[in-house]
């Protein structure tokens, strides 16, 4: 009786992983489809969240983990080959420009906000316009968990992004930096 039951809940086990990889796939063609262009292995975990998905382009071999989000509304985001998402990673344009190199990783909770709002004083806060800007992220790059890019930032290519900092300003080629606001703190060997 015990062999039995073990046998079932393997079994069970088994068809809830394609369940699950069917399910996958097939959410991952829809959104496909919201976007400009997409290549080929494109893998989104449920969910990812796109709007403005007409303005987003993606290359080969996306991959992303739950509950990550790409506004592409009044903006535009190139994502090269290779991009690796982990959960709940932010990535908005509105208004301003994001483009993503080849081969990068990016860790949990991480912020690209290409756009900030204005700060006039003769507008409420809320009302104020969307003040766009561009981040770029050369290829190689690795960011942290929990760090936040923005706008007018360009990684470069080999750049690590230490968990939280914050960049407000151009790394150089292969360097590690973190901090806030983020600074040089070593280079790759």
């Amino acid at each position: 009786m015990h062999l039995i039951n073990r046998s079932w809940q393997r079994g069970i086990s088994i068809m809830r992983r394609i369940y699950g990889a069917i399910r996958r796939r097939v959410y991952g063609l829809m959104l496909k489809y919201s976007l400009a262009a997409c290549g080929k292995s494109f893998f989104p975990a449920i969910p990812l969240t796109i709007l403005g998905g007409e303005n987003i382009k993606i290359g080969d071999n996306f991959r992303s983990m739950g509950h990550s989000y790409l506004y592409g509304n009044d903006g535009e985001i190139i994502i090269g080959h290779n991009l690796s998402l982990n959960t709940n990673v932010q990535i908005g344009s509105s208004g301003g420009k994001i483009h993503i190199g080849d081969n990068v990783l990016i860790g949990p909770n991480v912020v690209l906000r290409a756009a900030d709002h204005g700060l006039a004083l003769t507008n409420l806060i809320n009302k104020q316009p969307y003040v766009g800007g561009v981040i770029t992220i050369e290829d190689d790059v690795w960011i942290g968990a929990n760090a936040v890019i923005l706008k007018n930032v360009r990684l470069g290519k080999g750049s690590v992004i230490a968990a939280g900092a914050v960049v407000t300003k151009d790394t150089e080629p292969y360097t590690i930096v973190g901090g806030v606001p983020a600074k040089k703190i070593s280079e790759r060997a």
